[in-house]
């Protein structure tokens, strides 16, 4: 389903917490291969990570590609095909090897949601408010032998109706989005590079999975948001990374090096 396709019928598809589907989901794996489109948020990487006994990092250069969004102009990161059916890397005999915490996109579907926001409003303002609301994509696999409410659907996946962290994650993603545009205005296409790879580091990668993900999240989007507005103290922090990474080079790339 494409972007376009989605702001034309976005109203005929949303649909309410009681109203019901039809779905069975039948484990054909259909919905687990030609897919490029599998988007994680932080909370996705980490709930799989520690599902899986990695660190973020890991997982991400395990499983993981990241790109720069066309609109939003954020770091976004999706899981990585692999084969010639181009299946999810997580996609083990035709089922998802981690199921319980799968990505919230995977575990929605047939379902869908997003936060109705005005662009030219504030953004802190809205998200007071905000509502999570809900929508029926097209079908492309399984069958209709199965009846839910949308409410049922997303109780039998544990998400919340209202759910704390897609409103905030909604909320990081307008603020970063009009904070690099910002950036990109006054800095050079490799500061850049490095402030996105910084960003994509703090937002999605830096969890320790032992401890609570929300205060982390919020701690994370808090810090890197202050060093956005503050390019002086980030290149400076950017600087010190390289020169760091260069000495650790040296090291391995020195004379005794094996």
């Amino acid at each position: 389903m494409d972007r376009e396709y989605l702001m034309d019928n976005i109203e005929k598809m949303t649909v309410g917490l009681d109203d019901t589907f039809k779905f069975h989901c039948t484990q054909c794996g259909k919905c687990c291969i030609y897919r490029e489109d599998i988007i994680l948020s932080p909370r996705d990487i980490f709930r799989m990570s520690k599902e899986l006994n990695l660190s973020p990092p890991e997982f991400f250069y395990k499983y993981c590609r990241s790109h720069i969004g066309d609109t939003s102009r954020i770091p976004i990161v999706r899981l990585i095909s692999v084969g010639e059916d181009a299946r999810c890397p997580l996609l083990k005999n035709n089922k998802c090897s981690v199921h319980n915490v799968k990505p919230a996109v995977c575990a929605l579907y047939p379902l869908g949601r997003y936060i109705a926001m005005d662009a030219k409003k504030d953004i802190e303002a809205q998200m007071e408010e905000a509502k999570v609301k809900y929508l029926l994509q097209p079908l492309d696999c399984g069958d209709d032998s199965e009846t839910h409410t949308v409410r049922q659907w997303l109780s039998g996946f544990d998400i919340a109706l209202e759910d704390e962290f897609f409103i905030k994650w909604n909320a990081a993603i307008s603020k970063f989005g009009e904070a690099l545009k910002k950036l990109e205005k006054t800095e050079d296409m490799l500061s850049m590079v490095e402030i996105w790879g910084v960003t994509r580091v703090v937002l999605y990668l830096k969890y320790d999975i032992d401890k609570p993900f929300m205060p982390q999240f919020e701690e994370n989007v808090e810090g890197m948001l202050a060093l956005l507005k503050d390019v002086v103290k980030l290149k400076s922090i950017m600087a010190k990374a390289r020169q760091s990474a260069e000495q650790k080079k040296g090291v391995r790339n020195g004379p005794f090096a094996m």
